[in-house]
């Protein structure tokens, strides 16, 4: 039995999620830190994720050490490939995906590709500032928490200013009131979204 079969035929929901998490708009992920990002963020939405990755707090945030083994397994047999640090699928592993989409339902591979565009291109300070006031019981083991501390409030705004999230929610992450947010865009004279 090859490996396309033998993936296809034991398909976990780790290595589905990753497979199609990696042929989300036909764009790589960009590097292991934002390939943990994101599934961790749909390990908190689907519990049989959340039960087998087993995230915990770590340098970066949240790290899976079993997200990392599984997605080196992956390249290891073929599916995946690391190039210039971006993870992307190889040939064999556009075919799987092909099989494993048409399994998949709606749902989740919107929920794969919104988690992709929202994390995928943000500056690592950026991204790390999100999850870091998103979630933070993760914040604990954090070297890089205590060096962006200071400038969290403006890499939250940051976000607010590309539009990846709304004054209402760059509050609610800074535990400020959205008035606070809106009076700091207008006065940088940045567009805010309700």
């Amino acid at each position: 039995m090859g490996i396309q079969e033998k993936i296809l035929k034991d398909v976990d929901v780790l290595h589905q999620s990753l497979i199609l998490l990696a042929d989300v708009d036909d764009e790589p992920i960009n590097g292991r830190v934002k390939l943990q990002k994101i599934m961790y963020l749909l390990a908190d939405k689907v519990e049989e994720i959340k039960a087998q990755s087993r995230y915990n707090a770590d340098n970066y945030g949240p790290y899976s050490e079993v997200i990392d083994e599984e997605a080196r397994y992956l390249e290891r047999v073929g599916v995946l490939a690391s190039n210039s640090g971006k993870i992307v699928l190889t040939v064999q592993g556009k075919e799987i995906a092909r099989e494993l989409v048409k399994q998949e339902d709606e749902e989740t591979l919107r929920a794969l590709s919104e988690y992709k565009r929202f994390l995928n291109d943000l500056p690592s300070n950026e991204l790390l500032a999100y999850i870091y006031t998103a979630y933070p019981d993760m914040v604990d083991e954090s070297v890089e928490y205590r060096r962006l501390k200071p400038n969290i409030e403006a890499h939250i705004l940051s976000l607010v200013r590309k539009q990846k999230i709304s004054s209402q929610r760059a509050a609610e992450l800074l535990d400020r009131s959205q008035d606070y947010i809106i009076k700091k865009m207008r006065n940088s004279r940045i567009a805010v979204l309700g």
